[in-house]
């Protein structure tokens, strides 16, 4: 038979595939959705995940309404007789508490990592935080303590700084803060060389001479002094610096410190420590303490009833400030005494779960500090109004009066639920 010849065009496109055929199978449509999904651990400014610790909110809420409520019946009559009006000073704690919840709202939605975040410059050869932003700024303002500084008495240290809304602050309480943001990022930066002697000991030690040196050398500020230097010890400690070497530099420096007293010649401290005696001398330098103890002693089991201090009237002095847990116990009794001092230790208990169960070293730092600086100044301060520690001047937490340091500690707290947030919590 003969054969047929196909055109050579033909043949051609009878070998090549089909164009209308897919040559391969086409994927699935992608949900728009998952295209938008952000990364849960990139670092941003806000941070919508997660759920803050309720239980902390809920201690940090009963202490700032029980504070508010007894520092206005504490100083309602210091109020009548210095302003001529017995509501000044919840008129002037109310605004900064609400500035100060606005604050902690706000903080909650922060990542907290976003002060350790560095930004670069000069091509990459220096690197810089928010952290060491926050440090340099607050050390700033409490050397401008020296020159525009205003004292609380007449020839007193200038420790607060004007300002149009608030009137006055007091720039030691940004340093607090500012010390345990930077060391917080400092010992997360150098976790890995902690317990070497330089990085983890001389290196904060130089940090530590220059802040002693302005609050010391410029405020004559002991108790602030004295507070910032144990919440560097204590997060060193956490952040795993070698024990051994910085016991000997502690005590050292503290040699170092009592021979230069004993050679300067100065009778602070030793005036200090025999005014825990509320008897030394109860018509001058330990009036105060004795008022307070009177206080204390004669609110008994259940107290007196809520408003009915006498102490309060013009024997106390200050008592919406560093003595407000004298009128809370005249008032309350031995049984509001305790259960401030329960709450305070629920607070602490619960600041240090936070802390344990943070997501980096970082956020457990900054939860550790925080709470360490709160729970030590509400304990010297319950000391002090127990005359088992010299009078250092040191505020209760959510109680005193004193605006400026209510916010604080209400931003601090947005700090510590931002690190909830990402915690591992039970």
């Amino acid at each position: 038979m003969q054969q047929v010849r196909q055109n050579p065009a033909v043949q051609q496109m009878s070998q090549q595939p089909q164009r209308n055929a897919p040559a391969r199978r086409s994927a699935p449509p992608q949900n728009k959705s998952s295209k938008k999904k952000k990364d849960p651990n990139r670092v941003r400014f806000w941070s919508f995940e997660g759920r803050a610790d309720v239980p902390m909110l809920v201690i940090t809420l009963v202490l700032l309404a029980f504070g508010i409520t007894m520092m206005f019946s504490a100083g309602h009559a210091w109020a009548y007789q210095k302003e001529g009006n017995s509501f000044h000073y919840i008129m002037r704690q109310l605004p900064a508490a609400g500035l100060g919840l606005v604050g902690m709202f706000l903080l909650t939605f922060f990542d907290y990592r976003f002060l350790r975040h560095e930004f670069t410059f000069g091509r990459g050869k220096w690197h810089f935080t928010l952290a060491h932003i926050i440090l340099i700024a607050m050390m700033f303002l409490n050397f401008l303590c020296l020159p525009f500084g205003i004292a609380a008495t007449q020839g007193g240290q200038k420790r607060w700084l004007p300002a149009p809304i608030v009137g006055s602050f007091q720039p030691s309480d940004l340093l607090k803060v500012a010390v345990i943001v930077f060391l917080a990022y400092y010992i997360h930066k150098n976790s890995d060389q902690i317990r070497r002697f330089w990085v983890g000991l001389v290196k904060p030690g130089m940090l530590f001479l220059a802040i002693v040196a302005i609050m010391v050398g410029i405020q004559w500020h002991i108790s602030g002094t004295l507070i910032i230097f144990l919440i560097g010890a204590v997060m060193l400690f956490v952040g795993g610096v070698n024990v051994k070497p910085a016991v000997l530099m502690l005590l050292l420096a503290v040699g170092i410190m009592l021979v230069a007293i004993q050679l300067s010649g100065i009778n602070y401290f030793e005036e200090r420590f025999a005014a825990m005696d509320p008897l030394y001398d109860p018509g001058d330098t330990t009036y105060q303490n004795n008022q307070a103890a009177m206080a204390i002693g004669s609110g008994g089991i259940w107290g007196k009833g809520f408003g009915n201090s006498s102490q309060k009237y013009y024997y106390l002095p200050e008592a919406q400030n560093d003595f407000v847990y004298a009128i809370l116990v005249e008032e309350f009794g031995l049984i509001g005494g305790l259960i401030v001092i329960i709450l305070f230790l629920f607070f602490i208990f619960r600041g240090f779960q936070i802390a344990r169960s943070a997501e980096d070293k970082f956020g457990c730092l900054l939860a550790t500090g925080i709470t360490f600086q709160i729970g030590l100044q509400a304990l010297l301060n319950i000391a002090v109004n127990l005359s088992a520690v010299p009078n250092t001047g040191v505020s209760l937490p959510f109680f005193s009066y004193g605006g400026t340091a209510l916010m604080i500690q209400l931003w601090e707290m947005g700090l510590m639920m931002s690190v909830s947030k990402r915690a591992k919590l039970k």
